[in-house]
Formats: structure tokens, sequence, C-alpha cells
């Protein structure tokens, strides 16, 4: 089943940069705060093309890794944009501008317990029930999460909390544990939710990360080695053809 997903990958990435993909779309921006349970203020931007008549777009929600911000996403979500899907980048507690605790004391990710560690799963909630009540050019009834390293272990506490769970989740060098949030148990009460898990080619945490979590997988966990020796989003910066990859997988799932 893993070699067959990763054959219509190759295939849908063979048409994806040989066909001629709108560049430059006109796109609209937004950036959104929300407050947490305890106080905290999460931060994102919601982007969207611009196109008539077009009264709502799936949506992929990217998770950043840890130490980076949403800024770190190098043309993925230009590739998402282009592709007719809408973007949400959230910062995640401790980075990027979601860094406000209910004091409006700046708190960054390098002085947090594990104990605030573990409200990762419930802030994304927060930010995209927020997003889905404020904003109906979003369709979170088709939607997908790409998370990286922190962001990955996230987006599996994520799907399996959300009641509208997303098609399928991409995780970019994985990991069974990050600061607390322990993945495998997890993904092994997901059903029906695909994952496209991608490592470094000399990444061995991820690799063996990925050799791990694919034992607890429910559906499809297919494999991709990135053409670089990076880890995290740094991936995307020194593979320029893994953002296509991405966004081939998910358009199988997306409409």
């Amino acid at each position: 089943m893993c070699m067959k997903r990763l054959i219509i990958i190759l295939t849908f990435l063979a048409v994806f940069l040989n066909c001629s993909i709108a560049a430059d779309i006109k796109t609209v921006t937004k950036d959104y705060k929300t407050v947490t349970k305890d106080g905290f203020t999460i931060t994102a931007k919601l982007e969207y093309p611009k196109i008539k008549q077009k009264t709502d777009f799936s949506t992929i929600v990217l998770l950043h890794s840890l130490g980076y911000s949403s800024e770190w996403w190098e043309k993925l979500p230009d590739d998402i944009l282009n592709s007719g899907y809408a973007v949400l980048s959230i910062d995640l507690r401790g980075h990027g501008n979601s860094v406000y605790n209910s004091k409006l004391i700046r708190v960054s990710w390098n002085s947090m317990k594990n104990s605030a560690f573990a409200k990762y799963p419930d802030d994304v909630i927060t930010m995209i029930d927020y997003i889905k009540n404020e904003n109906k050019r979003t369709f979170f009834n088709n939607w997908a999460i790409v998370g990286s390293d922190i962001g990955a272990v996230t987006a599996i506490h994520v799907a399996n909390k959300i009641e509208y769970k997303p098609k399928t989740i991409v995780m970019i060098s994985p990991l069974v544990k990050a600061r607390g949030l322990y993945a495998p148990v997890k993904l092994a009460e997901l059903d029906n939710i695909d994952i496209l898990s991608i490592t470094g080619k000399s990444d061995r945490v991820s690799i063996n990360a990925n050799n791990y979590l694919k034992k607890f997988a429910q559906s499809t966990f297919a494999e991709y080695s990135a053409q670089s020796k990076s880890t995290g989003m740094l991936l995307l910066k020194h593979d320029t053809s893994l953002s296509n990859v991405i966004v081939s997988w998910l358009a199988q799932y997306l409409k």
C-alpha cells in the first residue's frame, strides 16, 4: 500500500512539474489572534486565493518546527495557494508572535516546561475553531495538516482530538516524542487518516522515529526520503523539490 502511494506521488509530481500552475496569483491575507483558556495569545496567518465567485477553500494547516516560526516554510505556502487551497500558518506557543501570556509577559519556547508544550494540541484546535467560525472562506470539512518535528507530533494529537478530522497528515522529520508530547499511542487511535512521513537522508533520529511510528499506523503510512542532509523545516530550503512532493500528496485528498 505504501509503495502504491509513493508511485502515485511520483506520478503526480511528474504532472505537477510539467504543468503550468498559476504563478503569483492574487491572494487575500488575514492575521488572527485568539486567546487560550489559560490566557496565552496564539497568532496565525490565513491566506487564500482571490478568486471571484469562489465561496470556500480546502485548508492546509501548517505547524512549524521547534525553535522556528510560520515564517520558515520557504515556498510551500505559495505552492499550496497556487494549487487553489487556503493556508493557515500557526505560530505555536512560545514561537513567532505567539509569545504573550495572560499577564502580557513574553514567554519563549526555550524557557517553557513540558506542561506548556502539552497545551499545543488544544492551542491549535482553539485557533482552528476560531478561524472556522470567523472566516467562511475556509473549509474544514476538507482539510489537512503539515507539521515539522514538534509540529508533526502536535498534528497527530490534533487529529486525534478534533471533532472534524483532517483528510491526511504530512509529517516532516517525525519524532516519537517531543517535549513530553508522545505520538505512537495517538497515532494508533487514528482511523482512516493516511500519513506521508518525510525524512532527511542522514537524519537518523527521524528515520528511526519513522520506522517506529509506522508500526502504529492504522491506515496508509507512506515514506519519502528528501534529497538533503538537513532536518525539519530546513529540508524545504535545501531540497527545493520537496514542496512539490507535499502539494502533490495533498492534492490526492483535497477537493
